[in-house]
């Protein structure tokens, strides 16, 4: 049953091989069928949940959409006895209508958050897509949660993110981007600089400020995509194993495969289109990679990386 559930929930390809109950056909519904998704996840959860016995730290890991949960899950998943709980908390779930910060993002529903946390046994982990409050990392520390923060360059989240929508028809922002927009440029600049109008868009740039606190937090591990890849995406096994160490020595989980995954390449990761590290130099035109610094240079050097 696990091994169904898994295979499921993670939304990869599944093989005939590993799972011959399963078809490719069942795995792309999958991905696609919301409800489909919801029912399986659902169960998933109640499983993960029944599972008091389990020792170990709770881990969070938290990012800008796109910006590598499933990469560093599927690491974490490799690197020690840990089970992902497929909690996942977003604003979308988690936001409470007609609030709003100073950032225009919804107020969270703290409690709701802390219930939902409170689900997650020890030795596993959850993820999320959450902006930073404080109100949110006294949760976190209150609960013992082990919490990690992926970085990635802007550009290449936005570029991660236009491929991701136009390839899900489920996700909200798929009619405008595949059937209203007409070429690429276009969905880019509407990604980077936001939409007022439904489908609504928030500026990339309000996104990139809401997140940012959670990189100098006491309490919190900041990792970046680009070290976590390996030299398979474009990155070095010293940066590889270095991020993972940081990981060990927080959380306090067994680190004796860090050495051999600095090696090899990532985890199976369901939502990853190529896993490389600077892929917006090649893939996005001159003018946007402008547009980028004008409206958000400035949070690209604070998030590390340099201006074109």
């Amino acid at each position: 049953m696990t091994s169904i559930f898994t295979a499921f929930t993670q939304a990869g390809p599944v093989t005939r091989t590993e799972f011959p109950e399963c078809s490719l056909t069942v795995s792309k519904h999958f991905v696609q069928s919301s409800s489909l998704r919801k029912t399986l996840i659902a169960a998933y959860r109640a499983y993960a949940r029944a599972q008091v016995w389990r020792r170990g730290p709770r881990i969070l890991v938290n990012s800008i959409p796109k910006a590598g949960t499933h990469l560093l899950t599927a690491e974490l998943e490799r690197l020690a006895d840990l089970q992902n709980s497929r909690l996942h908390l977003d604003i979308d779930r988690l936001g409470m209508p007609g609030t709003s910060n100073d950032l225009g993002f919804p107020m969270v529903n703290l409690p709701k958050t802390e219930r939902a946390i409170s689900t997650v046994r020890p030795g596993q982990m959850f993820s999320a897509h959450l902006y930073w409050s404080k109100e949110l990392e006294d949760i976190l520390s209150g609960a013992e949660i082990c919490s990690i923060f992926i970085a990635r360059d802007p550009r290449d989240i936005v570029l991660s993110r236009l491929h991701y929508a136009m390839g899900l028809r489920r996700h909200r922002l798929h009619p405008y981007l595949a059937e209203v927009l007409e070429n690429d440029k276009d969905r880019l600049r509407s990604l980077i600089v936001g939409r007022d109008a439904d489908p609504f868009i928030r500026p990339l740039r309000a996104t990139l400020q809401g997140y940012l606190p959670w990189l100098d937090r006491p309490g919190t591990l900041a990792v970046r995509f680009e070290d976590l890849v390996g030299q398979r995406g474009g990155g070095t096994a010293e940066r590889k194993r270095d991020a993972l160490r940081s990981i060990v020595d927080l959380c306090g989980i067994d680190g004796s495969k860090v050495d051999e995954m600095a090696g090899i390449g990532t985890g199976p990761t369901p939502t990853m289109r190529k896993g490389k590290a600077g892929g917006w130099r090649d893939e996005m035109p001159a003018e946007l990679v402008e547009l980028c610094d004008a409206e958000m240079g400035d949070l690209i050097e604070a998030y590390g990386y340099a201006r074109t």
